[in-house]
């Protein structure tokens, strides 16, 4: 097991500055680090803001590291919102996330917290703020209708990302809503699909949706090493996913970034570890990020 197993790694869920939350290292800094750790690039997400532009700048000052800019459909940038979307693209934007903080599911969860007090991640806080100012209404993100359909908007969406070939990534929705998504995308012409965090407790997908999704879609599987790591997510759940789905289908990334855990490389490092020490082969663990980031980056 050599440190070089992550050489040439993209790593497609970082969260660096600026940000709404204070975060470990900014765009720059963690570029910087990808060159150091023999990385080729990553993915900037943040859940606020759009960060192609960022992404420019990286790369001029860190040509070794390829960074990609990325949306996430939240309400600061309108949600499910097309022309945000087309921006992006003609900036250069490579990935659109469907909504995270903002999901039905994160709004009920910011209700029960209020009323449950106690510790609570830093974006549960903002929306909490937004809600206790009463500037605006307190919506979700909505990807159905009442009878089970996708929104107009979210098909007007799903035709960007088809149009300018970027990475549609299913976020925090539900994996009803996400499975909804993920045909409609398919059958309108997106050729890159990533299921996000399909072993969390939010958006988890049994293991022969995953199946499904994979055969029918050609969709990969997203797993986080940061959701293991911080008793999210069972690390044997996460392994039983991974082999039965297999790695030519899986994507890891870190979903790192927070100012206590380890760096991105770090996490990775580690993580890749781990996965040769529970019987997966390295070929097959570089997969998961290097080859199959590198087909949904570059085709």
């Amino acid at each position: 097991m050599s440190d070089s197993i992550i050489t040439g790694a993209y790593d497609m869920h970082i969260h660096t500055g600026p940000d709404i939350m204070d975060r470990k290292m900014d765009y720059l800094e963690q570029a910087e680090r990808v060159v150091k750790a023999g990385m080729a690039g990553f993915v900037i997400k943040s859940h606020y803001f759009t960060s192609s532009s960022w992404a420019k700048v990286a790369n001029a000052r860190f040509p070794e590291c390829q960074t990609f800019g990325s949306i996430v459909l939240n309400n600061s940038v309108g949600g499910m919102n097309p022309f945000a979307v087309d921006a992006v693209a003609r900036d250069g934007g490579k990935v659109v996330w469907f909504p995270t903080v903002d999901t039905v599911a994160a709004i009920k969860k910011t209700e029960h917290s209020a009323e449950q007090g106690g510790r609570r991640p830093h974006w549960l806080d903002v929306l909490l703020s937004i809600q206790a100012d009463g500037i605006v209404e307190l919506k979700p993100v909505r990807i159905l209708d009442d009878n089970g359909k996708l929104l107009p908007e979210v098909i007007e969406v799903i035709d960007v990302i088809a149009k300018y070939d970027m990475i549609l990534c299913t976020g925090h929705i539900s994996p009803r809503e996400g499975k909804e998504v993920v045909k409609t995308a398919y059958e309108r012409g997106v050729k890159r699909i990533i299921c996000t965090h399909v072993d969390s407790e939010l958006c988890f997908y049994e293991i022969e949706e995953q199946l499904e999704l994979v055969k029918k879609y050609g969709a990969y599987m997203e797993h986080c090493t940061n959701s293991c790591t911080t008793g999210k997510v069972s690390w044997d759940v996460c392994l039983a996913q991974i082999k039965a789905v297999g790695c030519d289908n899986v994507i890891i990334s870190t979903d790192l970034g927070q100012l206590k855990h380890k760096y991105p490389d770090e996490g990775l490092l580690d993580f890749a570890h781990w996965m040769l020490e529970n019987g997966i082969s390295e070929t097959d663990v570089r997969k998961t990020f290097y080859d199959n980031p590198r087909k949904l980056l570059f085709g």
